[in-house]
C-alpha cells in the first residue's frame, strides 16, 4: 500500500545528493526527478507556487516533503522509484445524527494536454477552452462532436447533417462544401486525427474525460491542416484498481417530428490489479427526423442512426511506463438530407442518404527515459463517406434519364507514427511520419444498373516532420517559448505508382510566445504562430486534373487570463489578427460537382472574451467573439469578400445551479447562443446570406444513490431560423434552400452508475 510522506515507509529510502534552487514547483520537481532518478506523476495540475531551496543528502521523500510543505499537496510512493503527487484529503467530519448529507468534495482540477505536455489550463499562454466530459450528459443537450459549436465561444460549423459537418476555429473558414481539401481544424480522438480531408465523423461523446479547444494556428506541434486550431476529445483511460461502469438510456421527442432514443454504457475491469485493465464503451442512438419530402409524400425523412464503441487495454509493465492499445469504431447512417425549401419541407425525386463509417486502432507507449518523458503513438485509421443527391436537374445536359442520382464515395486510409521526448515545463521535441491514401469516386445513376462515371480521383500523401518547442525563463516572471516544425510533403496522383507526377512541398512553421506570469492566477502573453496546408489535385467541371497550391497562415495574438482562488472567477481576453495567403476553397461548379481552387489572400482580426463565475452553487458563463474576416485580394468573379460561415458577432451565455435536498443532488441550467448573419460561400452567381439566429436550451437534473435523471430541452423557443443556406449542390442555384434549426426537442436521460 503506498505510504504518505511523514509516515514511516516499510522500505528504506537511500539518501541522495539534492540541490534544488528556490523557484517554481514544476522546475523543482523536474530537477529532483533527474537528481534522484525517480519518476513523479501528478494527479491534477500543480499549484502555482514558489518553493524554497532544498540542499543536502536526504531520501527523495524528504526532499518532496520539504517542497510541498504548506502547499496542500502530498506525495505517495506508489512503487520503488515512483512517486505520485495528489491533493491532501480534507478531514472527514463525523456523521451527524440527522440532517442533510455532507456536500461532495470539490472536483480535482483539470489537466490539459492539447500542447502535448501536461499543463494547468490557467497557466497555458494560449487561447484554450476545456469542457468537462459530464457537461455533455448533464448540462447540455449536446451529444456528439459536431455539437461543440453551441457549447463554447469561437467555434463555428455548418449544419448539413450528421457526419457531413465542417468545424471552424478562430475565423479560419475556407468553404462550407465538402471537397478534397484538408479541414482547417484538426479534430483529434486523444492523439489521433480523425477528420483529415473529410467532414467531422460526428462521434458520440460517451465516457470522455474532457474536450480541449486550442484556437489559432497549431502548425508547430500538429502540422499541416491545423490552420485554425485543434479540438481534442480526451477519453477516460482504464482504472487499474477499481471495477466500475455506467449504463444510460435516453428518449427524445421533437415537436412536429419523430421520436428517437439512445442506449449507451461503459465498463472498467481490472484484469491484473495495478498492471492490466480494460475499459470499453458502446452506444447506439436514433435521431428522429423533422423534414417532409412533399414530392414523395414522406415525413421525417432526415432520421439518422449511429452505432459505435471504444475499447482501451492498458498495461503497466513497471518503472512508470504505460502501454495502451485502443480501438474505436462508429457507423452513422442518415436516411435523407435535412435541408428545406419552404418551412420544414422540400421536394426531391429520390432520397439523398449519407453513410459514414469510421475505424481507428491506436498503440501508445509512455514512460520515463532518464529524466525525460517519452511517448510513442501509432495510429491506423480508415474513414468512409458515402453521399447521394437528386441530380435530375442536370440529367438533360448529360443525356441521361430521370430521376437521376449522383452518388459519391470518399475513402481515407491513414497511418501515422509519432515519437516525442519532453522535459516538463522546459521543452518538447519529436518526429512524425504520416501516410495517407485518399480515393474519391462519383457516378450518375438513372437506375441501379445504369451508372456513368462523373469523376474519379486518388492520391497518396506522404509527410515527414520534425518539431519542437523550448521554454526559456527570463527576468522576473517572464518566459519565452519558441518552436518550429520542418516538414516535407509529397503527393502522388497514383497511390500505386510513386514514380509518376506529384506535388512536393517543403515548409517550416515557426512559433514564439512571450508570457508574463504576473502573479498567482494572472497571466498575459503575446504569441506568434503559423501553419501550412499542402496543395493538391482536383478535377474541374471539364474533367481536367488541376492543381491547387499550398496555403499559408500567420497569426499574432495578445491574450490575458485571470483565475481567482478556487476558480471563483475566470476571465479570458484575446485580441488576434491573421493573414492567410493563397486560400484553398472548395466551390460548387456549374455542373454541381465540387472543385478546389485558390481564391486569394484573406485577413481577419477580432477579439474573444469569456468569463466564468461561481458563487454558492450558482455558475455563470459568458463568451463573445467579434471578428472581421475578409478576402483582400481575390480571383476574378468574387464580389462579396466575406469569409464563409463566420459571423462577425457571436455570443453565448449559460447560467446554472447545483445544490442538495435531502439525499438528492439537484441541478438546473439555462443557455442561449447568438450568431449574426453569415455568407454561404464565394459563388458570384449565388452569393447567399444566412440570416442571424439565436437558440436557447434548458435542463434540470437529479441524482441519488448512483441513479441520475436529466431532462433537457433544446431550442426552447422553437426557433425556425435558417442555420445553413445549402442542401443540394445540383439545385441550390435554382431554388432557395435552408436548413432550419431542429424544432423544440425534449431529451429524458436516466443513467445508473455502478
Amino acid at each position: 500500500m503506498p505510504a504518505s510522506l511523514g509516515v514511516e515507509t516499510a522500505q528504506a529510502q537511500p539518501a541522495v545528493a539534492i540541490d534544488l534552487p528556490a523557484g517554481r514547483l514544476s522546475d523543482a520537481l523536474d530537477a529532483l526527478s533527474r537528481q534522484a532518478r525517480i519518476s513523479i506523476a501528478t494527479q491534477g495540475p500543480l499549484p502555482a507556487l514558489r518553493t524554497p531551496a532544498v540542499k543536502g543528502r536526504m531520501p527523495p521523500g524528504e526532499a518532496l516533503r520539504r517542497l510541498l510543505t504548506g502547499s496542500g499537496w502530498q506525495a505517495r510512493q506508489a512503487a520503488p522509484g515512483i512517486w505520485r503527487l495528489e491533493p491532501k484529503p480534507r478531514p472527514t467530519p463525523r456523521p451527524a445524527a440527522a440532517g442533510p448529507p455532507p456536500k461532495p468534495a470539490p472536483p480535482v482540477e483539470i489537466v490539459v494536454t492539447a500542447r502535448k505536455v501536461k499543463e494547468n489550463p490557467a497557466n497555458v499562454p494560449a487561447s484554450i477552452s476545456v469542457i468537462p466530459g459530464d457537461h455533455f450528459s448533464l448540462s447540455s443537450p449536446a451529444r456528439s462532436s459536431s455539437d461543440i459549436a453551441a457549447e463554447t465561444g469561437g467555434v463555428f460549423s455548418t449544419n448539413l447533417g450528421p457526419g457531413r459537418e465542417r468545424l471552424f476555429l478562430r475565423g479560419v473558414a475556407d468553404s462550407p462544401f465538402n471537397g478534397p481539401t484538408q479541414s482547417t481544424v484538426g479534430l483529434f480522438l486523444d492523439d489521433s486525427r480523425i477528420n483529415f480531408a473529410l467532414p467531422d465523423p460526428d462521434l458520440r461523446l460517451v465516457d470522455i474525460d474532457r474536450m480541449e479547444i486550442l484556437r489559432g494556428p497549431q502548425g508547430t506541434l500538429y502540422g499541416s491542416g491545423a490552420l485554425g486550431g485543434i479540438i481534442r476529445i480526451v477519453t477516460n483511460r482504464p482504472d487499474l484498481y477499481s471495477f466500475g461502469g455506467d449504463i444510460a438510456v435516453e428518449g427524445t421527442t421533437t415537436q412536429g417530428g419523430a421520436a428517437g432514443g439512445a442506449l449507451e454504457g461503459y465498463a472498467n475491469v481490472p484484469l491484473a490489479e495495478g498492471q492490466l485493465a480494460l475499459r470499453a464503451a458502446a452506444y447506439t442512438d436514433t435521431t428522429g427526423g423533422w423534414i417532409t419530402d412533399t414530392a414523395r409524400g414522406r415525413r421525417n425523412i432526415n432520421r439518422s442512426r449511429r452505432t459505435g464503441g471504444r475499447a482501451d487495454l492498458r498495461w503497466v509493465p513497471g518503472e512508470g511506463w504505460t502501454v495502451d492499445l485502443s480501438v474505436a469504431a462508429q457507423g452513422l447512417r442518415s436516411r435523407d438530407s435535412q435541408y428545406a425549401t419552404q418551412g420544414y419541407t422540400h421536394t426531391a425525386a429520390i432520397a439523398e442518404p449519407a453513410h459514414n463509417r469510421f475505424f481507428l486502432v491506436r498503440l501508445e507507449a509512455n514512460g520515463p527515459i532518464g529524466g525525460l518523458d517519452f511517448l510513442s503513438t501509432t495510429a491506423i485509421e480508415s474513414n468512409h463517406l458515402n453521399l447521394a443527391y437528386d441530380a435530375s436537374s442536370v440529367a438533360a445536359s448529360r443525356g441521361l434519364d430521370t430521376p437521376l442520382a449522383y452518388r459519391e464515395q470518399r475513402d481515407i486510409y491513414l497511418i501515422n507514427q509519432e515519437f516525442r521526448l519532453s522535459r516538463p515545463d522546459k521543452w518538447i521535441a519529436g518526429v512524425s511520419v504520416t501516410d495517407t491514401i485518399s480515393v474519391t469516386k462519383g457516378v450518375f445513376a438513372a437506375t441501379e444498373a445504369q451508372e456513368t462515371l462523373a469523376r474519379q480521383l486518388a492520391g497518396l500523401n506522404l509527410e515527414a516532420a520534425a518539431f519542437g518547442e523550448y521554454r526559456q525563463p527570463l527576468i522576473d516572471s517572464f518566459d519565452l517559448t519558441f518552436g518550429g516544425r520542418a516538414f516535407i510533403s509529397q503527393i502522388y496522383d497514383n497511390p500505386l505508382d510513386t514514380s509518376g507526377p506529384g506535388i512536393k512541398t517543403f515548409g517550416v512553421t515557426p512559433s514564439a510566445t512571450l508570457a508574463w506570469h504576473a502573479g498567482p492566477g494572472a497571466l498575459a502573453w503575446l504569441r506568434y504562430s503559423s501553419a501550412i496546408r499542402p496543395g493538391g489535385r482536383s478535377i474541374d467541371s471539364s474533367g481536367t486534373l488541376t492543381t491547387f497550391k499550398a496555403d499559408h497562415l500567420q497569426s499574432l495574438e495578445l491574450g490575458s487570463r485571470l483565475t481567482l482562488p478556487g476558480d471563483a472567477l475566470t476571465l479570458n481576453a484575446t485580441a488576434f489578427t491573421l493573414r492567410w495567403n493563397r486560400v484553398q476553397s472548395d466551390r460548387v461548379s456549374t455542373d454541381g460537382l465540387v472543385i478546389t481552387t485558390n481564391v486569394g489572400t484573406a485577413t481577419n482580426y477580432g477579439i474573444e472574451l469569456d468569463a466564468r463565475a461561481k458563487w454558492r452553487g450558482f455558475t455563470l458563463e459568458a463568451a463573445m467573439t467579434a471578428q472581421h474576416g475578409r478576402l483582400i485580394s481575390t480571383v476574378a468573379g468574387i464580389s462579396d469578400p466575406r469569409l464563409p460561415v463566420l459571423p462577425d458577432m457571436s455570443g453565448r451565455v449559460q447560467t446554472g445551479w447545483n445544490g442538495t435536498f435531502g439525499d438528492w443532488q439537484l441541478g438546473a441550467y439555462l443557455s442561449g447562443n447568438y450568431w449574426s448573419s453569415t455568407r454561404l460561400g464565394f459563388d458570384p452567381q449565388r452569393p447567399l446570406t444566412i440570416p442571424s439566429r439565436y437558440i436557447m436550451n434548458a435542463g434540470v437534473s437529479a441524482e441519488t444513490g448512483g441513479w441520475r435523471v436529466v431532462l433537457s430541452l433544446s431550442n426552447l423557443l422553437n426557433s425556425k431560423a435558417d442555420s445553413f443556406a445549402f442542401g443540394n449542390p445540383f439545385t441550390y442555384r435554382q431554388t432557395t434552400q435552408h436548413t432550419p434549426i431542429r424544432p423544440r426537442t425534449a431529451i429524458l436521460r436516466i443513467d445508473r452508475r455502478f
